[in-house]
């Protein structure tokens, strides 16, 4: 009897990411992420965060695609933004990133920098998005945090 068996070559899993990440911070088990860190002592109200997404659709999705379902994630906040899009490239691999905002009734104002990176294999398109938040009083401060960690993102086959 034939075996099946995840990851395999018929069956691989997501692709392999790293963040580098300061001593402050910590990892932190999230469902359904590849992983997830937060800053350690966050006396603020909201804890600064990095959020590392995989998923897989079909050959037609693309990456605007994806920010097409977050326009509308946003959309439905108070006070929605979503800036213009823009393109760079971490460890020689293409990503398309967005910020955005919204305002929380117990936060308040809160900003997320999304990158997202695509590749196909076949019929399947793997799909990694690196998510970090910034929320409340320490936002600005913690934003510069924040974008550095994303900046250190590396997305290996």
């Amino acid at each position: 009897m034939p075996q099946l068996s995840y990851p395999s070559d018929t069956f691989p899993g997501p692709p392999g990411v790293t963040l580098d990440v300061p001593q402050t911070w910590a990892p932190v088990r999230v469902g359904g992420t590849l992983m997830a860190c937060r800053k350690i002592d966050s006396d603020h109200g909201f804890a600064p965060n990095v959020v590392v997404r995989g998923f897989q659709r079909t050959a037609d999705f693309t990456i605007r695609a994806a920010l097409a379902e977050l326009r509308a994630f946003v959309a439905e906040r108070g006070e929605g933004r979503v800036d213009e899009p823009f393109e760079l490239e971490l460890g020689g691999v293409p990503f398309l990133g967005v910020n955005v905002s919204w305002t929380d009734d117990e936060i308040g104002t809160v900003v997320q920098i999304h990158l997202f990176a695509g590749s196909r294999r076949g019929r399947i398109v793997d799909i990694v998005q690196a998510t970090g938040s910034v929320g409340g009083d320490d936002m600005e401060r913690s934003y510069g945090e924040v974008q550095g960690i994303l900046q250190s993102v590396r997305v290996t086959a």
